[in-house]
């Protein structure tokens, strides 16, 4: 019988509300020129800070991996510690979970891609819907970038559990070549610092305990980081030494989240608007995987059917962005709605499929 979800206070807001500002960087990035582009007089001080809270999404996917690390990699620590990992569970789960919205928004993104002219083989789609993007093939639809990194952080971790709890060589043989690829991986084509990330939000689920001011410096420490990225993480000219110092700050940004991470579940909600605004989050978190792996292919079909690229930031403007990131939301909840709202399903089914087949196996092996 399959336990009972443990609810994380807050953390869902979390990830919902990182979801909602990545969605706002992309949209904005479609639906308005560049800042510099924007006419002398409309370069106001409410423009600077439009401009500058829709460009957070890079630090809002630091929020995914330290929390993907504290619920995925944090938990696998946990059931290894008290001999209750479940190889085939922990598959099913992951491949089910990655896969089933996925499968949709690879179809949306080919035809999105398909009707706004950008032409990518049959293999970069395949390749992508097995997250080999930046690695093995091009990536077709720019949020992608990091689906790459959960997956291969998912088949890392899985490995170095299965390498603990098989007995059988031949396994803990297979398992280290599976660690061999992942380490040649983070070395040659995807960024090793994330996976430090990963692994803090893991390393951080175990040491939880409540303490104010370590929340208290979380908070200062998200801040500065944040602040030092807006400085330096989007200049497209950094050499070596500055990429160096990026890299720490993004680190920075992850501890930060690890910290905040920790503490607020500990923060439970009492009062009726917070423990309504708990709920809403768990609600946009629901379908923010869908959101994140959609809104950019929404977006694009919505400008190319019509939407303006704004050259101004005013009341007219506004509001059309803020009716392209609705769209967005309607349609990720549609296909929410369609695949990944039936995840659990899918995974009970392939459950009972694998149960029966080892009953009948078994049968046989008596008979």
């Amino acid at each position: 019988m399959e336990k009972p979800k443990i609810h994380y206070y807050w953390l869902d807001l979390f990830r919902g509300l990182a979801a909602l500002v990545v969605v706002m960087m992309h949209c904005r990035a479609l639906m308005f020129v560049e800042f510099g582009l924007l006419p002398p007089s409309n370069k106001t001080m409410f423009t600077k800070m439009f401009y500058l809270f829709t460009r957070l999404g890079h630090q809002a996917v630091m929020v995914f991996f330290v929390l993907s690390g504290f619920l995925v990699g944090g938990k696998l620590i946990q059931r290894l510690k008290e001999g209750t990992f479940d190889l085939r569970s922990y598959t099913i789960d992951r491949t089910v979970r990655i896969f089933l919205p996925l499968t949709s928004a690879i179809i949306l993104i080919f035809i999105s891609n398909t009707i706004t002219g950008q032409k990518y083989g049959i293999i970069d789609y395949f390749g992508n819907l097995l997250s080999l993007q930046d690695i093995l093939v091009t990536r077709v639809s720019g949020p992608l970038w990091s689906l790459a990194y959960e997956v291969w952080f998912y088949i890392l971790m899985g490995a170095i559990a299965w390498c603990f709890i098989t007995s059988k060589m031949t396994y803990k043989y297979a398992s280290a070549l599976i660690l061999f690829i992942c380490f040649l991986i983070f070395s040659y084509s995807l960024r090793s610092v994330y996976l430090f990330i990963w692994l803090l939000g893991a390393i951080s689920f175990l040491f939880g305990k409540k303490n104010n001011v370590i929340k208290f410096s979380g908070i200062v420490l998200l801040i500065l980081s944040v602040g030092a990225f807006e400085l330096y993480g989007h200049d497209k000219t950094l050499n070596a030494y500055k990429e160096n110092h990026v890299e720490i700050i993004e680190l920075s940004i992850g501890l930060a989240v690890c910290i905040l991470a920790q503490q607020v579940v500990f923060s439970q909600p009492k009062r009726k608007l917070s423990i309504a605004i708990d709920g809403l989050g768990t609600k946009l978190a629901n379908f923010s995987y869908t959101l994140y792996l959609t809104h950019v292919p929404i977006a694009e079909l919505l400008v190319y059917e019509g939407f303006p690229k704004n050259k101004s930031v005013n009341a007219r403007s506004i509001f059309n962005y803020t009716g392209g990131i609705v769209i967005a939301l309607i349609g990720a909840y549609v296909l929410y709605w369609l695949f990944e709202k039936r995840t659990k399903y899918v995974k009970n089914k392939i459950n009972q499929l694998l149960d029966r087949k080892k009953h009948i196996l078994e049968e046989a092996l008596i008979d």
